[in-house]
């Protein structure tokens, strides 16, 4: 039983879904698991220009933070103002340890432009960058599509087994319960690895 219309998922081409992730960050990249779990679109094609997606996106809002006009925007009395209270949060949050703010990009909604915006403009060599961000970025492509792909399997089965929407819904429920739950424990974790070193 297809949960969406294999017509309008298989007509997506390399180019939406790299916007998508881009977009969307690794929330898409659950989707994209979801839906091969159900059958609905190809295993390869969809991951890789996602994480692509994903790839360009970090290092464009990196390289805004690098920038002549950000540079601008920073001299400005009001744009001076809310980027120093953004820097001291991430300062907070992060003890300025790279590996923790790009935890923290990967990790939080809303996160992906402020957070990479703000390394650009700290001055991080670039290919330090690329090269953390790229290792995390594969880290949370396995544990994102993961996720997804055991929570579409699971959502078939018992919505073929039971034929109640109603049941499978709330089996996602519980999934993004467990799931929100274990984010808060690895996010307790690296907060106190790294709070040595701030």
């Amino acid at each position: 039983m297809a949960l969406l219309d294999y017509e309008l998922m298989s007509s997506f081409s390399p180019l939406w879904y790299a916007l998508l992730g881009g977009f969307f960050g690794d929330s898409f990249m659950i989707f994209v698991g979801f839906l091969y779990a159900q059958g609905e679109i190809s295993f390869f094609e969809p991951i890789i220009f996602t994480f692509i997606g994903l790839i360009i996106a970090d290092c464009l809002f990196y390289f805004i933070g690098t920038s002549k006009y950000f540079e601008r925007i920073k001299n400005t009395r009001i744009g001076g103002r809310i980027l120093r209270k953004t820097n001291s949060t991430i300062n907070f949050l992060t003890g300025n340890n790279l590996i923790v703010a790009l935890f923290y990009c990967k990790f939080i909604t809303g996160a992906k432009f402020i957070i990479n915006v703000y390394l650009g403009e700290k001055g991080v060599p670039f290919g330090k960058y690329f090269n953390l961000n790229l290792l995390m970025a594969l880290f949370w492509t396995v544990v994102s599509w993961g996720a997804g792909y055991l929570s579409g399997k699971g959502f078939k089965w018992i919505l073929d087994y039971f034929e109640s929407l109603t049941i499978a819904s709330f089996f996602i429920i519980i999934v993004v319960g467990i799931a929100f739950n274990y984010s808060k424990k690895l996010k307790k974790h690296f907060d106190s690895k790294y709070s040595k070193k701030r």
